[in-house]
């Protein structure tokens, strides 16, 4: 994961957004209730009101009608509104909660008499029809359902044959796409069977009814009552596959799977039964009407609150998913997911009984209910984004970090796009089926054009932030796409490594300016569509900047000498430098300084402007020369035989092959001193990659020399002894006496070997 990056964050930020525009549009519902009032007028019917008017009156009546509205039109419009008249938010608050109440109060008291008006209409119904008519009734419905299912069963067995011709088999594999693709093909069979299930059904209800009410009674049955409980069970068959756990995409167990499905079928038919009872009771009362709206909408909305309650734990392993990079924050989402769920559907039902209490009829059921389900569904959508994403967003190629992390952000920008689409797509559906428009708020009172304000200052904030995670991904990406340079993951690693490739050195900068230029025009526009003026914000950051280069030369300079280093590519990110005397490998490089990490540990800070001079020690290659201390007797020859050996079996060996550029081979004698002579030999290699090869090149010389006779010199005294000294051995105190002078005349050789140095290297 990147160093401070952290998902749990963006998840909240994401769905704090999804709920703010709920809010939002909500605020927007209340704004545009004078609107929707007024539009909820049936201007077809008036104008053949007075159309039927103008047809009975004679050309001078219809203008004195006209002229008289006129005036009483002009004289309405002239007549002050008190002060004390203009109706206040709280007023308006307080009047809609007394209306609620009220019409809670009244939709319940209703109950006995909402039962007994149904059964009297039942009733009625069967009295109507006569016991052998409501038999011949039911055996003909009966006729047309067998026949739908018998089509339906049919069209089954063609779209499978069809299958086996052309072999496309139900073999599910590993991968996700096998999954979908055999899901899609199971409901495209079963949109086939319902399909013809309809056809069938209704043709044959049509031409065995001879009775049109009859007829229309029927259809109606089958549409409501048959085929919206089955198309339910269509659509979460695909989504949660409840008999089928090999196909379902979703990571949920089989009860939770199977329990949603039936419940939610189960409110499908509930939902068509309460369409189908009021289409039939046309007669009725609106205020036996609003009582079914009533009932209706508490029994639905009740039952998805027992089915969230009930399937939690599913829902929240859903909403997890089987994502490896889970957060805690996301676990924490998922987890009040299903309490924000019932809270979301208790408002959403308090909302419509508040308008509806209000004579609010801008909504309509089937507008609230779709509003409803899209609001629940869209954490679901999430995770399913998330999914796709995972799975359709490629590995990076690289095995080096900077390609890993931007991978990561490359997925996570995926999803944020996706996000904010999702979000911005539900706002506007929901807004469409609660008939709230951009053009019906051009015209309207002053909250309206505040409420018009907000959401272009909302789209503006949307596009700026789409366009700042384009600008990720494309960053991202670039990122991904490159290797890097050696990275030192070696134990024997030392100061001097290969730096990171140059755009992964500039890159970053250049990001963080393109994303300050994003902000900045953001913030500017947004302001802007709340009418403020931004000239003069402009002009105040001109004079701002003049300021700051007058007052803050240092930081000027510091900035300019940066961007001019950068254009020389001078330095890059992980390549040891040396400025001025300081020396450190590149960790980070910042706006108006370098931050540099020593080979023993400290981090020096050292701003551009203060680099006079600056030593690459990693670029390109690197020249790795190494000393040899041989007697005087060695034979030069052999030694260099063998150096060039050692070198051509590295050049053969694949750990150092890539990495070494000329082979090791032998300069002939660098010096000779006191204790032998001094050969020197080098090798050509990446810069990073010379430690390990030294350590190697060590070792094989070692075991040459050792297996070819030849020794390492050593530092020594030589003492002459007399002759004869054989037939007269020393006592015990010679020997010692002879020891102490040999320390004595080999310590200060130790001392000028140590403090000797070869001036020139080459």
């Amino acid at each position: 994961m990147p160093r401070g990056f952290k998902p749990e964050i963006t998840l909240a930020r994401d769905t704090l957004m999804s709920l703010m525009c709920v809010a939002v549009t909500a605020i927007m519902v209340f704004l545009m209730a004078p609107v929707a009032n007024a539009q909820a007028v049936d201007t077809t019917q008036l104008q053949q009101t007075v159309d039927d008017l103008s047809s009975t009156l004679n050309q001078d009546q219809v203008n004195a009608l006209s002229q008289f509205l006129t005036a009483m039109s002009q004289e309405t419009s002239a007549v002050p509104v008190a002060d004390g008249e203009q109706p206040t938010l709280i007023g308006a608050l307080k009047t809609a909660a007394v209306n609620f109440v009220s019409y809670v109060k009244a939709s319940f008291g209703i109950l006995p008499s909402f039962i007994a008006t149904l059964l009297a209409a039942f009733g009625g119904f069967i009295a109507t029809m006569g016991i052998g008519g409501l038999s011949l009734f039911a055996l003909k419905l009966a006729a047309a359902v067998a026949v739908g299912f018998g089509a339906s069963m049919l069209a089954s067995f063609v779209v499978s044959k069809l299958r086996r011709n052309l072999n496309v088999h139900d073999e599910i594999g590993d991968e996700l796409g096998d999954q979908v693709r055999t899901l899609t093909l199971r409901f495209f069979m079963d949109g086939a069977g319902l399909i013809a299930f309809a056809i069938a059904s209704l043709a044959v209800a049509r031409l065995i009814f001879t009775m049109p009410n009859d007829a229309t009674l029927a259809a109606s049955m089958i549409s409501l009552l048959l085929l919206t409980p089955l198309i339910a069970r269509a659509i979460f068959r695909f989504l949660l596959a409840p008999h089928r756990p090999d196909l379902r995409t979703v990571t949920t167990d089989d009860w939770t799977a199977q329990f949603i499905s039936r419940s939610f079928v189960g409110i499908a038919f509930v939902g068509g039964a309460a369409f189908f009872v009021n289409g039939q009771m046309m007669d009725a009362s609106l205020e036996w009407k609003n009582g079914l709206r009533f009932y209706a909408g508490f029994a639905i909305h009740a039952w998805i609150i027992y089915v969230t309650w009930r399937a939690r734990a599913g829902l929240t392993s859903i909403l997890l998913g089987n994502d490896d990079n889970q957060t805690t924050g996301l676990a924490r989402m998922a987890a009040w997911w299903p309490k924000v769920t019932m809270i979301l559907v208790s408002l959403n039902w308090l909302t419509m009984q508040i308008l509806i209490a209000n004579d609010v009829r801008s909504i309509t059921p089937v507008a609230s209910v779709s509003g409803l389900v899209l609001v629940v569904a869209a954490p679901f959508l999430d995770t399913v984004l998330r999914g796709f994403v995972n799975h359709f967003v490629p590995k990076p190629d690289s095995t080096s970090q900077v390609a890993i992390e931007a991978s990561q952000k490359i997925r996570f920008s995926y999803v944020r796009i996706g996000r904010v689409l999702l979000i911005t797509s539900l706002v506007l559906m929901i807004g469409k089926l609660w008939g709230l428009g951009v053009g019906n708020l051009q015209e309207g009172s002053m909250g309206q054009k505040v409420a018009l304000n907000g959401i272009e200052a909302l789209l503006v904030v949307a596009v700026g932030y789409i366009i700042w995670e384009i600008l990720n991904l494309w960053v991202n990406n670039r990122l991904a796409e490159e290797t890097g340079g050696a990275e030192q993951t070696s134990e024997d690693a030392e100061a001097g490594g290969a730096g990171k490739s140059r755009l992964v050195s500039v890159l970053p900068l250049i990001h963080m300016a393109a994303q300050a230029t994003i902000i900045t025009i953001t913030a500017l526009l947004t302001i802007s569509q709340f009418g403020i003026d931004i000239a003069p914000l402009l002009a105040g950051a001109g004079v701002l900047g003049l300021a700051i280069g007058f007052g803050a030369q240092t930081l000027v300079k510091d900035v300019v000498s940066g961007v001019f280093f950068l254009l020389d590519d001078a330095f890059r990110l992980g390549e040891f430098v040396d400025v001025g005397g300081t020396l450190g490998a590149i960790e980070s490089i910042s706006v108006r300084s370098l931050r540099l990490r020593d080979a023993t540990g400290p981090v020096h800070i050292v701003p551009y402007g203060e680099i006079a001079k600056l030593t690459n020690h990693s670029r390109d290659y690197v020249i790795m020369k190494l000393k040899f201390t041989v007697p005087f007797d060695t034979d030069l020859e052999k030694v260099r035989k063998l150096f060039k050996k050692i070198g051509q079996e590295l050049m053969a060996d694949p750990a150092h092959a890539e990495n070494m550029l000329a082979p090791f081979k032998s300069q002939g004698v660098a010096d000779v001193n006191d204790v032998g002579i001094v050969l020197r030999g080098k090798f050509t290699a990446k810069p990073g990659t010379q430690f390990m090869m030294r350590k190697d090149i060590y070792n094989k010389v070692q075991k040459a020399f050792e297996e070819n006779g030849i020794e390492f010199a050593r530092k020594e005294v030589r003492v002459n002894m007399p002759e004869g000294h054989d037939q007269h051995p020393l006592t015990e105190e010679q020997k010692k006496t002879l020891s102490a002078a040999v320390a004595e005349a080999a310590e200060p050789a130790d001392q000028g070997a140590g403090s000797a140095a070869p001036k020139d290297d080459r």
